[in-house]
C-alpha cells in the first residue's frame, strides 16, 4: 500500500481546516455492478469507502491530511495543509465528539451547536444518537490520510514504459488485466520501493515469495525490473483465485495471504469480499487490509477517468530494444564500451541490475538476458559473431 506519510508544509505554518460532504462531491459513483466481473458487488457502504479512496486520489495532495472515521470513510472531518496542527486537529475533534455523545438521545439542536460541533454533526450525517458519538471518539476511529494526487500524477508518467506490456503478460497468464493496476496501491509505481520490511519494487515482493520465480541476489534483484516482477505477480494472483475461487479475495490475499482471507471465509461464512471486509474480525485485519481491496477498486476508477482528472504527460515509452545474452560472464562496462551505447539507457531497460553490476563489482552471469539499446540485432551479431 502507499504509506501515509508525513510531508513537510509549503509556504507558511497556516492552518486550513475545510470540511467535505460527500453528498455534494461532483465525482459520480459509475453503473452499479462494474466488478462483478472481479467477484465483488459494492452495497451502499463499500461504495462510499471507494469513494473515499478516489477522492484521496484525485482531489487531495500530499501537503493534505485528511481527518477522517476508519471505520466509515464517508465521516471527514477536516482537512489540514498544516502538519505541524495535525495532532492538535485530531485532539480537537475527538473533544467535539465527546461533547456530542454527551448529550441526551434527539435532543441535539444544530441551530444551538457552535460552528465546531456543527461541522462534526454535519459530518456524522445529522445523527442525534449520543453512542454514535461516543464510538467515533475512539481515538483507534480517528485517523490521518494524507492525499495522493501529486504522487500518482507521477505513476502515471513512469507507468506509460510498461503498462501496455504488463496487460499483454496478464492476458498470458489468464489474469484480468484490471490487475496491472495494483502497483499504483502498493508502491505508486516506483521501482525502487522499499517497505520497512523489506517488499521491493512495484509490487512490494518479499524475497521469500519473489524467490519461486524470480532472482533476488545482491547482484540481480529482479523485483525491480516491472516487466520480470510483473510476470511473477501474475501468476501468484492467478495461484490466489484458484485456491479462493473469486478475483477479490484473490486480491485482498495479494495483501495480507491468502491463509488469513481463508480464515476470514470460514469465521464469518461467505465468500463475499465486501460482507468479509465488513464483518471479519481479527487483531492483524486492521486498516490497512480492511481498505486494500477499496484502494484498488478506486484505482480503477480513477484510471478509466484519468485523462480529464491529470495533467496531460507525454507518451514516453520504454526506448527501443533488443534482449541478448553472452555465453560467459560479462561486465556490464564491456558491454557499454565494446558497443558504443548510453549508459543511462541500458540502467533504465534493466534496474534489476544492481549496483555491483554498475561498478564492475561482480559481472553479469553467462547466459543471462540484458536488454540493449542503440544496436540493432543485426549489428549485435556481427560485432559478437564477426567470423560468421
Amino acid at each position: 500500500m502507499i504509506p501515509n506519510k508525513k510531508n513537510k508544509t509549503r509556504g507558511h505554518a497556516i492552518l486550513f481546516v475545510f470540511f467535505v460532504f460527500f453528498g455534494s462531491t461532483p465525482l459520480t459513483i459509475a453503473q452499479e455492478g462494474r466488478f462483478q466481473k472481479l467477484g465483488v458487488k459494492l452495497d451502499a457502504w463499500a461504495e462510499s469507502q471507494v469513494l473515499f479512496w478516489k477522492k484521496i486520489y484525485i482531489e487531495y495532495n500530499t501537503f493534505d491530511h485528511v481527518i477522517h472515521d476508519s471505520m466509515n470513510l464517508r465521516h471527514v472531518y477536516a482537512v489540514t495543509q498544516d502538519p505541524e496542527s495535525v495532532k492538535r486537529e485530531e485532539r480537537a475533534v475527538r473533544a467535539r465528539l465527546l461533547r456530542l455523545s454527551e448529550m441526551q438521545k434527539g435532543s441535539i439542536e444544530k441551530e444551538k451547536l457552535d460552528p465546531g460541533l456543527i461541522r462534526i454533526y454535519e459530518a456524522m450525517d445529522a445523527v442525534d444518537d449520543p453512542r454514535v458519538y461516543s464510538f467515533a471518539a475512539n481515538p483507534e476511529r480517528i485517523r490521518v490520510q494524507t492525499g495522493l494526487k501529486d504522487r500518482l500524477e507521477t505513476a502515471f508518467l513512469t507507468s506509460k514504459k510498461y503498462l501496455g506490456r504488463m496487460r499483454e503478460i496478464f492476458a498470458e497468464e489468464g489474469v484480468p488485466e484490471e490487475l496491472v493496476l495494483l502497483p499504483f496501491v502498493e508502491s505508486a509505481f516506483n521501482s525502487e520501493a522499499r517497505s520497512k520490511v523489506g517488499a521491493t519494487g512495484i509490487w512490494q515482493f518479499m524475497p521469500k515469495t519473489a524467490i519461486k520465480d524470480l532472482r533476488v541476489t545482491a547482484s540481480i534483484d529482479e523485483r525491480h525490473d516491472p516487466l520480470k516482477s510483473t510476470r511473477a505477480a501474475a501468476r501468484f494472483l492467478r495461484k490466489n483465485h484458484e485456491l479462493l475461487q473469486n478475483w477479490g479475495l484473490a486480491i485482498m490475499a495479494y495483501h495480507h495471504g491468502a491463509g488469513m482471507v481463508q480464515k476470514a471465509i470460514r469465521k464469518v461464512g461467505t465468500r463475499d469480499p465486501v460482507t468479509i471486509i465488513r464483518t471479519f474480525k481479527d487483531p492483524s485485519f486492521r486498516f490497512a487490509s480492511r481498505n486494500y481491496l477499496f484502494e484498488f477498486l478506486a484505482m480503477c476508477d480513477v484510471a478509466d477517468r484519468r485523462g480529464p482528472l491529470f495533467r496531460p504527460a507525454p507518451d514516453q515509452g520504454l526506448p527501443q530494444f533488443i534482449t541478448v545474452s553472452f555465453q560467459n560472464k560479462t561486465w556490464a562496462k564491456d558491454i557499454l564500451q565494446r558497443y558504443r551505447l548510453n549508459e543511462e539507457e541500458i540502467r533504465i531497460l534493466n534496474p534489476h541490475f544492481r549496483e555491483p553490476i554498475w561498478s564492475s563489482e561482480n559481472p553479469i552471469p553467462a547466459h543471462y538476458p540484458v536488454r540493449l539499446a542503440g544496436i540493432t540485432l543485426e549489428e549485435f551479431r556481427r560485432l559478437e559473431y564477426p567470423e560468421r
